[in-house]
């Protein structure tokens, strides 16, 4: 069956995109509305924006003519849970539309189905990580001016028309941090001259290299696209793995000599040097990059409730055999925060009880794990905790 992905990549199949386009030039494809009404139409974002109580002044966001619209003048005081949120209000929303006002919707990935499905798609042919931004626009109004990602863009054209500017500069990989975050005068500085203009119409889809310059602008009212943001692993996010051997090595956990001076930083730092490039030269280190690599992808999941409803009666869960073995998630990792272990899929975090730290990293250490095998190891342990710990682990998804 043809995913989403490759048809909207159509009539360029996947593996000559990523072949000969990926990371290197910006990819305009033409396409029929069809594309993209699996995705998101006019009336799926009047549903979406319609769930009011999703939606906060940090997911729900208005920009008129380059400028944030103050969060006061578009949102107000509602009831929830627990007392009252700040949420945006549809009446002065739909105001601030009439005058001009962009919405932008950020991280809706998993609010709705074709979105969900495109982003699984991208992860998985790229190995990054999907974040999908929705923009609306009124004609000749625009958001935002020249600037670039940190990330790879797939932008996927809705409704209505946008004219895209692509510029003749591009950054040198860049990532989130103050070091790239340029003004806008500099931002227009830095992205030269237009180098192709390409207007996007539904069904469309736009590649954007990360750090190539661009900017948009709507010709009609009612310009929709989702930016599907796709980013990569990098060599910095692997640095974790220095910083988690490093903790464990008294030397590199000592105090400064006191009042160093130059001669003695320049060994110490040399003494670093050599246990960084121990650590890293280790076998450790590269099956804890390996593992990095391949959990990097979120997961975005949906719910299979008509699978539920035909069972009469989940059987009650009952304590593993000593011999079953147990699959070990490469999507969840035990990372240090604070010093305190932290049991992660990228997405969520679940604080490790020490009492119980050991016991987790051995589990995660593994490809598979057995109560016999946890028996084993920790002879202390009874019958009991082995099965709540694996029960437990279970349930996060870390073993299956």
């Amino acid at each position: 069956m043809t995913s989403l992905l490759d048809s909207l990549l159509a009539p360029i199949d996947a593996e000559t995109f990523f072949r000969d386009t990926f990371g290197k030039k910006h990819l305009h494809v033409k396409g029929t509305p069809e594309r993209t009404a699996a995705i998101m139409t006019l009336g799926g974002l009047n549903s979406l924006m319609s769930m009011t109580s999703v939606w906060s002044p940090q997911t729900l966001k208005l920009f008129v003519d380059r400028n944030p619209v103050p969060v006061p003048e578009y949102c107000a005081k509602a009831l929830a849970l627990g007392g009252e949120a700040l949420r945006p209000d549809p009446d002065k929303v739909q105001d601030w539309i009439g005058k001009g006002a962009s919405v932008i919707l950020n991280d809706i990935d998993a609010l709705a189905p074709g979105v969900r499905q495109l982003a699984n798609e991208l992860q998985e042919a790229t190995g990054g990580r999907s974040q999908a931004n929705l923009y609306f626009s009124m004609s000749q109004h625009q958001a935002f001016g020249p600037h670039c990602d940190v990330h790879e863009v797939f932008a996927v054209h809705c409704n209505g028309e946008k004219v895209w500017n692509i510029y003749e500069s591009r950054e040198d990989t860049p990532i989130n941090h103050p070091s790239f975050n340029f003004g806008d005068a500099e931002r227009e500085r830095r992205a030269g001259k237009v180098a192709e203009q390409v207007l996007m119409q539904p069904g469309d889809l736009l590649y954007i290299p990360r750090g190539l310059y661009h900017d948009a602008l709507a010709s009609e009212n009612g310009a929709l696209h989702i930016a599907f943001g796709v980013t990569l692993p990098k060599p910095l996010d692997l640095l974790a793995i220095i910083w988690e051997a490093a903790v464990q090595d008294p030397e590199l956990r000592a105090d400064l000599p006191h009042k160093a001076d130059g001669k003695t930083l320049e060994k110490l730092l040399k003494k670093m040097g050599k246990k960084v490039e121990a650590i890293l030269s280790s076998k450790a280190a590269l099956t804890s990059a390996a593992q990095a690599v391949e959990s990097w992808p979120y997961e975005f999941k949906s719910y299979d409730l008509e699978s539920r409803v035909k069972i009469p009666c989940a059987p009650a869960p009952q304590a593993a055999s000593e011999g079953e073995n147990y699959r070990v998630s490469k999507k969840v990792r035990v990372v240090q925060q604070n010093g305190r272990p932290i049991l992660t899929d990228g997405k969520q975090h679940v604080e490790v009880p020490g009492d119980i730290a050991s016991q987790v990293s051995f589990i995660m250490s593994r490809d598979t794990v057995s109560a016999a095998a946890l028996k084993t190891q920790f002879p202390e342990m009874t019958e009991a905790a082995v099965a709540e710990l694996i029960q437990n682990m279970k349930a996060m998804r870390a073993i299956g």
